[in-house]
């Protein structure tokens, strides 16, 4: 019999509370010891179970001797909390409980432990799958507990790919489940750890996090202690069984394999036997019955199982009942499909307007899900289980989700390791995926590639012919299987960087020095410029430095003057410019060829881009790259203060955009401690997915449903729905309550009428030498859409004809400094026209290359550049505001002031107004949103707003404070009021209609969202989080 160690010592901090017979009973479980003695018995140990009453608290100086015990494969119980997070050491004959602290547990690979409240959970309830806790609930209350964050996996399998998955060390087991009154699973306090390889390979871990109450002993607790301590000691036996294929074709036979082992060191080998059935779901007809006795031992044993059936369209579940002699017990779930071609080509394919989606007639708001499966991770299409997918489908539907994200982040080679002959095997995978996605009716977008394509024996992922067709085989052979599913989309590229695949997510493109690139790069330059002499010109260079086209090199970000303070070596930095717009250019090229690849075989399925907060990044911005997709998206994941802005600047005039990945970034404390509870976290992401709506987007898509901790990285550790034990976070609570509220109010998403007020994106800028355009753009829309509670919308300075469509009452360019001459002209000849306002703020004499043009002279007078000083101050309608410019910004921005002997007289200190056409132009001399103080900004928008006749749709009678968010989208039978606070305290709103009259007042939660829909008389039909929010309405 493996022996067991107990530490139990009543004097030691922690020691739970078992009664007055407690040693006695230990003792006849195994050994046990006291803090002074637990090293020396952990050392002498050769195998077995260490069971440890104390935690959180443990003996500091047994710490190595613990380690190393466990390290040895040895098994583990620990209960009474967060394990191993208080080192105590004996002082002067006292005990000294020493800080909180993550150092000893990280070395176990548990990274950190978030606490997970006890309030949501009804009752406890016992995995039945693994079922060592079955009837044995009563022996834990309900209470709070710990959710243990695993970086069990500490290398890559493809180092050189950014999205690589690494070895699957350890897995990890609820072993009792806390269940809310609506049967959700929502917390766990007995979770399992089974490390299946690495330096623990072979040792079973069970951790109890949370107190072990006096009831414990009452009910059988010693019993139990005595069957965990022997279940960890027997260590891991590795069990898998898996169909050839996950889809199979309704002529052919399947073939499953059992596969087993014993992990670790030491142990006998076990007698198991194993009965399977394969379950036809459709009727629920046993198809087939299988049993088989095996001894499993330290080496591999595979048996293969052939099942003589004939297959009918549909799914056919596997079930596998292991038993060992011993006693242990285990059910393996497995599935796959027989092709059901009826199912797939189902209902009809997802349809695209102005904004929204539509599905069979009906708009669809994105309430959605990335998903990558809970068991294996990014490895699911190599290691596929139909019936993990199946369940957590099945859950994800019931929580309100209704479209999935997924794909190939990673291992591109793997699927077609030979360039036009993918596997099998993956390809059956995907199909798999679709008619289980389907069977559940969830649209699902599969992407491609990550980062930048794979090349194969290319050179450039995005220009090397041999790379671009490569690609369009590898693409082809997935999308020409679903000609005709309805529940699929396709997204060409996570996260798109140009063009050096090793230099992903720079500040702009990167070359990859290829003469591909070299060509194109020539070719595009001569084709914008017309002569060398115009680009020498707007480079500023010599003759001699560039005499033709071809002598234009590609530039290296190391060669370009990027800060005020980069003037050692004499850069020429206006010439970034042109590499950026010809690297936006380039990935539409590419996209462009790949989308009519997948057109070419089903043209009625949609294609995008999956981008992230790209903007202001120089790369592929949504702006552009709509032209090569039938839909927009963005990624808001590090940008927590620009939310509003990451949303209004990726929306473009005439296709939907959809926040396609939102989720929180881990951030953690100077000491390494986690900084957000899981309640904040699930408040952030709320606030996420308000904005998504708020802003005109189609929805979102949270990342990730379950967690993923199979890579190398800490953060994928922490982020998702669902915890690494697959109980389901506060967060998941903003699927449920924003899918039904979604659901209920879906038909309201009809002609939404578009803001009065936009904005100007100054790319010429943003992509220069000197970007100053974040900056700009984000000041706006925080003064404009939370001190203002103005609404407005987004467009790009080289797509202003997206205004034609819905003429704005007053467009505003921000600080903007350079801009195009085309573009500049393109504006007056709007306002011209449409009657708009132009509000233009800076500087308005520097083209797109910074050099001097004279513009709007005759209704400004002549001007010249000069520097704005510390203190500056603004004159609008006669009252003056000062204008403040601290840091470095003295060094970076400019003014405009009149040239001497010009007659107009102005010193660059007050906004001036000219009648332009039918409309009118209103200037600010001052980069006004590049200063330090709100109030001239507010003063200037305020004095715009007027003068473009613009009227707010709220009256804020209450509640119009800093971090108060709020507006109402406009639809044809209705609309829908979002406000959102990152405000620090509890607000009462009330807001007035101008449209309807109609007054709605509630309470809104500090950092929270309040939604609700009416109809077209101001009727309330509908609210967000119904059991939490009180709207009151008066009409």
């Amino acid at each position: 019999m493996a022996k067991t160690i107990l530490f139990y010592d009543p004097s030691f901090p922690g020691a739970a509370a078992l009664g007055g017979e407690a040693m006695e009973r230990l003792r006849a479980i195994g050994t046990v010891v006291d803090a002074a003695d637990l090293a020396a018995a952990l050392k002498a140990a050769d195998g077995g179970s260490f069971v440890t009453l104390h935690a959180p608290y443990f003996p500091a100086d047994a710490w190595e001797e613990t380690a190393a015990f466990l390290k040895r494969g040895g098994g583990l119980v620990s209960a009474g909390g967060a394990p191993f997070r208080r080192p105590v050491r004996s002082v002067e004959g006292r005990w000294h409980i020493e800080p909180e602290q993550t150092a000893y547990h990280r070395q176990l690979r548990i990274h950190e432990m978030l606490p997970v409240q006890s309030k949501p959970v009804a009752k406890l309830e016992a995995a039945g799958d693994l079922p060592l806790f079955g009837g044995s609930e009563a022996l834990l209350d309900v209470a709070d507990t710990w959710n243990l964050v695993p970086h069990v996996t500490k290398s890559s399998d493809l180092p050189h790919q950014m999205g690589s998955a690494g070895p699957m060390d350890a897995v990890i087991h609820a072993l009792v489940k806390g269940i809310s009154s609506d049967g959700r699973e929502v917390a766990a306090p007995v979770v399992l750890w089974e490390n299946m390889r690495g330096e623990f390979g072979g040792g079973r871990w069970l951790f109890v996090n949370q107190p072990l109450g006096r009831g414990f002993a009452e009910s059988g607790g010693f019993e139990a202690l005595a069957r965990w301590a022997s279940f960890c000691a027997a260590g891991v036996t590795e069990l898998w069984v898996k169909p050839s294929y996950a889809s199979y074709e309704p002529h052919e036979r399947p073939l499953l394999t059992l596969q087993a082992q014993k992990l670790g060191r030491g142990g006998e080998a076990r007698e198991w036997t194993f009965s399977m059935r394969v379950v036809r779901e459709k009727d629920g007809a046993v198809v087939f019955e299988h049993r088989l006795a095996a001894k499993v031992g330290e080496e591999i044993r595979f048996e293969r199982i052939p099942v003589p059936i004939d297959l009918e369209g549909g799914y056919y579940a596997i079930v596998c009942e292991a038993e060992a002699s011993d006693g242990e017990k285990r059910i393996l779930r497995q599935g796959f499909w027989a092709v059901d071609a009826e199912l797939l080509k189902s209902g009809s394919p997802i349809g695209v307007g102005r904004d929204y989606f539509e599905k069979d007639g009906q708009p669809l708001p994105i309430v959605g899900m990335t998903y990558m499966t809970s068991d294996v991770a990014r490895k699911f299409l190599f290691l596929p289980n139909v019936s993990v997918w199946d369940k957590d489908m099945a859950q994800m539907r019931k929580a309100g989700i209704n479209w999935i994200r997924t794909g190939i982040w990673t291992a591109y080679r793997n699927v077609m390791q030979v360039d036009g002959h993918a596997s099998e095997e993956v390809l059956r995978s995907i199909d798999a995926f679709f008619q289980t996605a389907k069977k559940h009716d969830l649209q699902v977008t599969f992407t491609f590639f990550s980062f930048t394509p794979e090349t194969w024996e290319g050179k450039n992922p995005y220009l090397d012919p041999r790379s671009v067709e490569a690609q369009k085989r590898f693409i082809r052979s997935i999308v020409s299987r679903h000609r005709e599913t309805t529940n699929v989309d396709w997204d060409l590229i996570n996260e798109p960087s140009m063009f050096d695949p090793e230099q992903i997510f720079a500040d702009g493109p990167r070359s990859c020095r290829d003469e591909f690139e070299r060509q194109a790069y020539v070719e595009w330059l001569t084709e914008r410029h017309g002569t060398v002499e115009a680009l020498r010109e707007r480079w500023g260079m010599t003759r001699g430095e560039l005499p033709d086209f071809a002598s234009a090199a590609v530039p290296e970000a190391r060669d370009i003057n990027f800060d005020i303070q980069d003037m050692h070596q004499g850069k020429r930095g206006t010439r970034w410019l042109d590499y950026v717009l010809f690297s936006m250019e380039m990935h539409n090229r590419w996209a462009k060829e790949l989308y009519d690849a997948i057109k070419d075989v089903c043209p009625d399925q949609l294609v995008t881009v999956g981008q992230d907060e790209a903007l202001g990044a120089q790369r592929p911005s949504p702006f552009f790259y709509q032209e090569a997709a039938d839909y927009t998206t963005v990624h808001s994941w590090w940008l927590n203060d620009h939310l509003l802005w990451d949303g209004i600047f990726a929306k473009t005039a005439d296709k939907p955009n959809v926040v396609q990945e939102t989720g929180i970034m881990y951030v953690e404390t100077p000491e390494g401690f986690a900084k957000r509870s899981e309640e904040e976290l699930r408040a952030m992401l709320e606030r996420k997915y308000a904005y998504a709506f708020s802003t005109g987007g189609a929805g979102a898509i949270h990342w990730i449903w379950n967690t993923n901790f199979y890579m190398d990285n800490a953060n994928e550790s922490h982020i998702g729905a669902l915890r690494a034990d697959g109980t389901e976070k506060p967060e998941a609570d903003v699927s449920y309550r924003f899918g039904s509220f979604m659901e209920e109010i879906k038909g309201l998403f009809r002609d939404r009428e578009l803001e009065d007020v936009a904005v100007v994106f100054p790319y010429s800028n943003d992509f220069s030498n000197r970007k100053l355009a974040f900056d700009a753009t984000t000041r706006l829309t925080r003064v404009l859409g939370y001190e203002l509670n103005v609404p407005f919308r987004g467009v790009s300075e080289y797509h202003l004809h997206e205004l034609e469509a819905a003429p704005a009452k007053l467009v505003i360019v921000p600080s903007a400094h350079n801009v195009d001459d085309k573009a500049f002209a393109e504006l007056l000849d709007y306002v011209a026209r449409t009657g708009a306002t132009l509000l233009f703020t800076g500087p308005m004499g520097i083209d797109a290359y910074w050099r001097s043009a004279e513009r709007l002279s005759d209704a400004f007078g002549k001007r010249k550049l000069s520097n704005v000083v510390r203190e500056e101050r603004l004159v609008i309608g006669g009252a003056s505001y000062p204008v403040s410019y601290g840091n470095r910004r003295i060094a970076q921005v400019f003014k405009e002031i009149a040239v001497e002997g010009s007659g107009s007289g102005s010193a660059g200190d007050a906004v001036v107004e000219a009648a332009y056409g039918q409309g009118r132009v209103i200037w600010c001399p001052l980069p006004v949103e590049l200063n330090d103080r709100v109030e001239p900004i507010s003063a200037l928008y305020a004095h715009a707003l007027k003068a473009s006749g613009y009227e707010p749709e709220l009256e804020w009678l209450e509640g119009d404070l800093p971090g108060v968010y709020g507006r109402r989208l406009k639809f044809r039978d209705g609309s829908l009021y979002v406000f959102v606070s990152e405000y620090a305290f509890d607000t009462s709103v009330r807001v007035k209609d101008a449209l309807t009259g109609t007054t709605y007042s509630f309470e809104l939660e500090r950092e929270r969202a309040v939604l609700f829909a009416t109809d077209g008389e101001g009727r309330i039909v509908s609210v967000y989080r119904p059991e939490e929010v009180r709207i009151t309405a008066n009409a």
